[in-house]
């Protein structure tokens, strides 16, 4: 993989976690929902890079 991949994946985490928390908190009041709608979001941007240093730290 690139460097430009990963910092892809880097940002693409970024704004997913400001726009979860954004969503989560001024939108759906920080409710229940909200908690699940932005654990859903942070989960959804954020699993491509999780997945990429998981693959990169397993390697010898």
């Amino acid at each position: 993989m690139t460097n430009n991949g990963l910092l892809l994946k880097v940002l693409a985490a970024v704004i997913g976690c400001f726009a979860g928390a954004y969503i989560g908190q001024e939108l759906l009041g920080g409710a229940a929902l909200g908690w699940t709608v932005t654990g859903a979001i942070v989960a959804v941007f954020c699993y491509p890079l999780f997945k990429t240093l998981r693959e990169r730290r397993a390697r010898p």
